[in-house]
C-alpha cells in the first residue's frame, strides 16, 4: 500500500466507520446540495463556492464549479484560483482533493479518494489524498485514483484510468493511463 494512502478500520461490516459528527455533517450538506446548490443556474457558480466554504473548502480567488458536480465531502477540498469543475462531474473526496491553480476537470470526470482494502473480510476503507497540479486538464469521464499526484501541466486524455503519479508536462491516456508523450504549449 502506498505511504499516502491510510486504512480506516470497522468494527464490524455492517457499522460506519465514521462518526455521528461526519455523518450528520455529510447529510447536512447533501440536503444544501439538492435544495441550493444543484439548483442554480449557470451563471451562480460564485453562490455554490460560497456554499461549499460554508462546509469548509478552503477555495483561494474565483473559480467555476458546475451546478451538477458532485462534492462529497467539502471540508476535504481545496480550490486555488481559477479552477474549472465541468457538468457531471463527481469529487469523492472521502481523502483530501486539491486542485491547484488553472487545473480543469472536465465533464463527466471522476476525482475518487477514497477506496476499500478487498484482502480483508471487513473491506475497511481506504483514503489517499489526490493532488492535482497547476494548469492540469483531466479530460471528460476520466478516473483518478486516491493518493494519486498530477504534477504541473500533466494532461489526462479522456475515459483514462489514473493509477499512478503524473510526471509534470506528461500526457497520459488509457486504462490503466500510461505515458504518451511530453505535452508542449504554443503561444
Amino acid at each position: 500500500m502506498s505511504k499516502r494512502l491510510t486504512t480506516r478500520d470497522q468494527k464490524d461490516a455492517a457499522s460506519s466507520s465514521w462518526p455521528t459528527s461526519t455523518r450528520i455533517m455529510i447529510f447536512g450538506w447533501h440536503i444544501v446540495w439538492t435544495l441550493f446548490f444543484r439548483t442554480t443556474p449557470r451563471p451562480f457558480s460564485g453562490w455554490r463556492c460560497f456554499l461549499l466554504k460554508l462546509f469548509g473548502a478552503k477555495i483561494e480567488g474565483k473559480s467555476y464549479v458546475a451546478s451538477s458536480a458532485i462534492i462529497k465531502m467539502p471540508w476535504h477540498l481545496t480550490l486555488e484560483k481559477g479552477v474549472c469543475i465541468g457538468p457531471g462531474t463527481e469529487i469523492y473526496n472521502l481523502g483530501h482533493v486539491t486542485m491547484r491553480t488553472g487545473s480543469t476537470l472536465s465533464q463527466g470526470a471522476y476525482l475518487c479518494a477514497g477506496t476499500h482494502d478487498y484482502t480483508k473480510r471487513t473491506f475497511p476503507l481506504i483514503t489517499g489524498p489526490i493532488d492535482v497540479g497547476v494548469d492540469v486538464w483531466i479530460g471528460a469521464k476520466a478516473f483518478v485514483m486516491p493518493g494519486v499526484f498530477l504534477g504541473e501541466g500533466a494532461l489526462v486524455g479522456a475515459c483514462s484510468v489514473v493509477t499512478r503519479d503524473v510526471e509534470p508536462w506528461a500526457i497520459v491516456a488509457g486504462n490503466p493511463a500510461k505515458f504518451i508523450k511530453k505535452r508542449t504549449l504554443e503561444d
